[in-house]
């Protein structure tokens, strides 16, 4: 089965409000903060140009979805009130309903930030990679020293703000790969929505390689045991890559096509360019135009919309349709070609559903 995912419409943008970060962070993929590219904050006027953008080729669609991303896009904290204000002014004249995301280091969080947060419903992604020695080293401030002191109460004012919706998101290296301790200790904390993420990339020391496989295996084990625990306990805890709905799932189109890179949802540098997804920034090929005004190219498009389970080695995976085949950017960025999926990820995405499977399975029973 296929869908003709070529004439679907825009829904979303990561606005990459700053190339630029206030922490150092040792495994960034985005080069510290700047992509590689000339640091900058974004201005409004190009902020409103690419909501005026996703209005303009977002069709019949009334929910629309932009994530405020970086660098540290708290650093641009000012227009990113304004730009909330702009995009509510529209709601009602456009049709549209805007939902937002906000990823931060957390180093930027205050009463205010955090009141508007609140008011303005806008869901949050909050870094903290676990215990204080594994933070420190992986996520230091500009000046070398650790930032987990600096950032924890922040993080905790934000999550009892109880926003919208809230995940606090680590990431794990192949320096590090007891990350299911990391998952305890945020547990400890009193975080009930956690992330624990692999470093990508290439391999620079830090991206998960074929041969940290058996260990990360082993480590998503551990942390259903510690999942397991808790639900024993009566307390209910979630790990973002073990929420899937067994019984439902998503959509046939997300099934098939994974997460609209491309095609549902593009990137926007601070310049107001074009980019099928943040991790495929500066890529040469990649450019898609510019919100200043015209179509994003749709030979870019069509090949995003070309990349569909069955059009790569996935169709023989069980695991297919709870992944639409995979990040298309890591799959070029290891192996050149978005239709070669990337061994490593698909292994590990493999090892989450079938957690994911388990923990169902004990929540309906009470066994493992």
């Amino acid at each position: 089965m296929r869908v003709d995912t070529s004439q679907m419409v825009l829904k979303a943008l990561c606005l990459n409000a700053a190339h630029m970060c206030n922490m150092n962070c040792r495994y960034c993929f985005a080069a510290q903060g700047d992509f590689g590219m000339q640091p900058g904050l974004m201005e409004l006027k190009v902020a409103q140009q690419a909501v005026d953008f996703l209005i303009a080729h977002s069709a019949g669609r009334r929910h629309l979805e932009i994530d405020f991303f970086g660098g540290e896009p708290l650093l641009a904290a000012d227009m990113l009130r304004q730009l909330v204000k702009y995009c509510r002014s529209l709601e009602a004249t456009h049709g549209k309903e805007f939902a937002f995301t906000l990823t931060t280091n957390g180093l930027l969080l205050n009463k205010d930030i955090i009141d508007w947060v609140i008011d303005n419903n806008i869901g949050v992604i909050l870094s903290l990679d676990g215990r204080p020695e594994v933070h420190d080293h992986y996520r230091p401030l500009k000046n070398g020293s650790g930032s987990y002191e600096a950032v924890l109460p922040k993080i905790k004012a934000m999550v009892e703000a109880n926003p919208v919706s809230c995940y606090v998101r680590g990431t794990f290296t192949r320096q590090n790969l007891d990350f299911a301790e990391d998952c305890r200790h945020l547990f400890q904390l009193g975080f009930n929505s956690i992330s624990m993420e692999p470093a990508v990339g290439p391999d620079n020391g830090f991206a998960i390689q074929k041969d940290d496989l058996p260990r990360v295996i082993e480590e998503y084990d551990r942390l259903l045991d510690i999942l397991a625990e808790y639900e024993a306990s009566g307390r209910k805890v979630h790990f973002y890559h073990f929420n899937l709905d067994m019984q439902k799932g998503p959509c046939l189109a997300k099934r098939l096509t994974g997460c609209g890179a491309g095609v549902e949802y593009l990137t926007v540098t601070p310049q107001g360019d074009l980019y099928p997804c943040h991790q495929l920034v500066g890529e040469e090929g990649f450019w898609m135009g510019n919100v200043s005004g015209g179509q994003p190219d749709p030979d870019i498009k069509q090949r995003f919309s070309q990349c569909q389970v069955h059009d790569k080695e996935c169709a023989w995976c069980w695991a297919r349709y709870y992944c639409g085949g995979g990040c298309l950017a890591q799959a070029y960025l290891q192996n050149g070609s978005l239709k070669q999926p990337h061994e490593v990820s698909c292994k590990m995405h493999r090892k989450r559903v079938e957690v994911s499977v388990i923990l169902d399975y004990y929540r309906r029973t009470g066994k493992i």
